[in-house]
Order: structure tokens, then sequence, then C-alpha cells
């Protein structure tokens, strides 16, 4: 009989590991992680914005982003960002507005700038941890003012 209780108890304990949803990170990752996250999304919006086929970046998110945003969907969504110069923002550092923070649920928000010229590009994202890595989980990309003098003016980029 002792066995069995034995038995039960390790089958209780493991089934409710199974059953606990996983821990949340809770430390942002790193600068130079924030950076790829913020790169290789804008990438990937600059891509389906210049072909046409939003699939790519769709594929590329989390299974909630997915589960809302068919291909199509994503095509209209981000019309007004067409005519962004996306494929250039790898020449800058991102410029956070504010500081990485992951909530209770454990969703990464990257907010800020791309410092680019004649004006910046805007970001508001959101990550979730997934298949071992942050997946986008929300994307708002917008043009902005440029209010740093070192963004202003027309030559260069």
């Amino acid at each position: 009989m002792v066995t069995w209780l034995r038995h039960l108890a390790r089958a209780l304990v493991v089934s409710a590991a199974l059953a606990a949803p996983a821990s949340a990170q809770t430390a942002p990752p790193p600068e130079s992680e924030v950076a790829r996250l913020v790169w290789s999304t804008l990438i990937a919006l600059d891509h389906a914005n210049r072909t046409g086929n939003y699939t790519v970046l769709r594929d590329l998110a989390s299974s909630g982003f997915r589960e809302v945003n068919d291909a199509a969907r994503l095509g209209g969504v981000f019309a007004a960002t067409r005519d962004l110069p996306l494929g250039r923002v790898v020449l800058h550092a991102p410029r956070l507005g504010a500081a990485p923070e992951i909530d209770e649920e454990g969703v990464l928000r990257l907010r800020g700038r791309i410092p680019m010229r004649p004006e910046p590009i805007l970001f508001d994202m959101l990550f979730v941890p997934e298949g071992g890595g942050w997946r986008l989980l929300g994307l708002s990309v917008a043009r902005g003012a440029a209010t740093d003098p070192a963004e202003t003016g027309t030559a260069g980029d």
C-alpha cells in the first residue's frame, strides 16, 4: 500500500508540474537583443511592404498574433507604412523612449524611435516568450517628427 501511495504522490506532483503555466520571464533582454528584436521586426515589415506578401511577418509572430491576423488583414493594417524607409533601420541604433518592460503576463514592450533623417521611425512593439524566443504579439510603426537636431536636415540618409 505504501508503494501505491508513493506512486500516486509522484503522479500528482508530475501532473501538477505539467499543468502549471510556464513562469513568465521577468528580466528584459539585454540591449543587443532589444536592438535585434526591433531591427528584425522592422525589416520583416519592410519585406512584407515591398512584396505585398505579409505571410512571413505573420509566420514569425506569436500564435496569438497569427490567430487574429491573416496576411490580407496585415496588408490593410500596414498600408500606411509602405512609404516608410524601413530597409535602412539597421543603420541606426534604436533609441528607446522607455526602458524595456515585462508586465505581469510576461509581455515585453519596446517603445522608441529609429533616428533617421529627415524623420525618425517610431515604433511600439509587444513580444511574448514562445518557442524558445521572443515572438511578436503587437506592432505599431509610424513616421515621427524630428525633435533631435541630429535628426533634422535632408542630407545623408
